[in-house]
């Protein structure tokens, strides 16, 4: 194994891109559709109309990309990372259904 190889393939170069990958796609959608709206507004609206998970589950989708990326070039433990940080966030969906 590539010593850039094994630089890469660690749990965290695939938990902190699987974590901000998500809310990095909500602020582009906010942004491309509902920048006339202030953010925090934008956010109450969406908890109001019981959208915010729903909306934030969709955003997950793209890990899927990235968990499919890291395991095409072999950075498993990456692809845990990634992985984990998608729990985290249905883990999240849950908490947030039973309230």
């Amino acid at each position: 194994m590539s010593t850039s190889k094994r630089n890469i393939n660690k749990i965290k170069f695939g938990f902190w891109p699987g974590l901000l990958l998500p809310l990095i796609m909500f602020l582009a959608m906010y942004l491309a559709r509902y920048h006339e709206v202030g953010f925090w507004e934008y956010v109450q609206n969406l908890w109001r109309f019981y959208m915010l998970v729903k909306l934030l589950t969709l955003c997950v989708l793209p890990n899927l990309l990235l968990f499919l990326f890291f395991i095409r070039k072999k950075y498993d433990l990456a692809a845990r990372g990634v992985l984990m940080a998608t729990f985290l966030y249905a883990f999240l969906v849950i908490i947030s259904k039973a309230l």
